[in-house]
């Protein structure tokens, strides 16, 4: 339990770090390129708290003339089929904790969404099932902290890049990294006090894990990787059960 609460103290910090700036998370050198151009976007930057466009269950913030990001969620949890599209806009980002807590069953998000912000789905401890996009790209910070009830996910292999802490507290039992030449390593915490999880498997192409990556995991967790890999040699330094994959 104490261990609960300082990893919920360690996510608190961030939050409230992340909280701190006003913008919407899409200052960077390409957002300001089309703020620029009048005809890409909308020429403001707002919070994400407050939508440009809404219908009865989202609401969204304008990125450019053709991306959206779903920056709100005003249904009641259970079942969520996040929309490919929305007018004449694509949906491409899910922000900063918009499903956080919101009771959430079971999450279908559409092949348009290449980003899902930091803590977007935590909180969800009755979260059971998530269909992550095909194309996603950058899974952020504690984005599934805590869904206790997340015993499976299936990692898309167009990522890119995985936030600390992204599936800590969860009731993963196995996970397949997938096989990416766009993610190299895992990051610190990832899989923090997911103790269920008994089975990790790690591509060749993973070159980089933090000693803290798998901690307080299950003592029965064993690392399936490739003779010769990191991953393998991982498991071995770090004192885990292993299986040697052979191709």
């Amino acid at each position: 339990m104490k261990k609960i609460i300082c990893a919920i103290l360690a996510c608190s910090m961030c939050v409230a770090a992340a909280l701190s700036f006003t913008g919407c998370g899409c200052n960077n050198e390409n957002s300001k390129k089309q703020t620029n151009n009048k005809s890409d976007g909308p020429g403001y930057v707002v919070p994400t708290t407050e939508p440009d466009l809404k219908d009865d269950n989202f609401g969204y913030y304008i990125i450019n003339s053709k991306e959206l990001m779903l920056t709100r969620y005003y249904g009641n949890g259970g079942k969520v089929e996040i929309p490919a599209t929305f007018q004449s806009y694509s949906v491409s980002i899910i922000g900063h904790s918009v499903f956080n807590g919101k009771n959430l069953e079971e999450v279908v998000i559409p092949d348009s969404v290449t980003e899902i912000q930091d803590y977007a789905f935590a909180g969800n401890k009755t979260l059971k099932s998530v269909k992550l996009s095909s194309k996603l790209r950058v899974l952020g910070i504690n984005s599934f902290f805590n869904c206790r009830a997340l015993e499976q996910i299936e990692l898309p292999a167009s990522l890119k890049e995985i936030g600390t802490y992204a599936f800590c507290g969860t009731g993963l039992k196995s996970v397949v990294i997938p096989e990416s030449q766009t993610l190299s390593s895992l990051p610190q915490f990832c899989f923090f006090q997911c103790e269920s999880l008994t089975e990790v498997t790690i591509p060749v192409t993973i070159t980089k894990i933090p000693a803290d990556t798998f901690r307080d995991c299950s003592k029965d967790l064993k690392i399936k990787a490739y003779s010769g890999s990191y991953g393998l040699n991982y498991a071995k330094k770090n004192g885990f059960k292993y299986e040697e994959l052979k191709r």
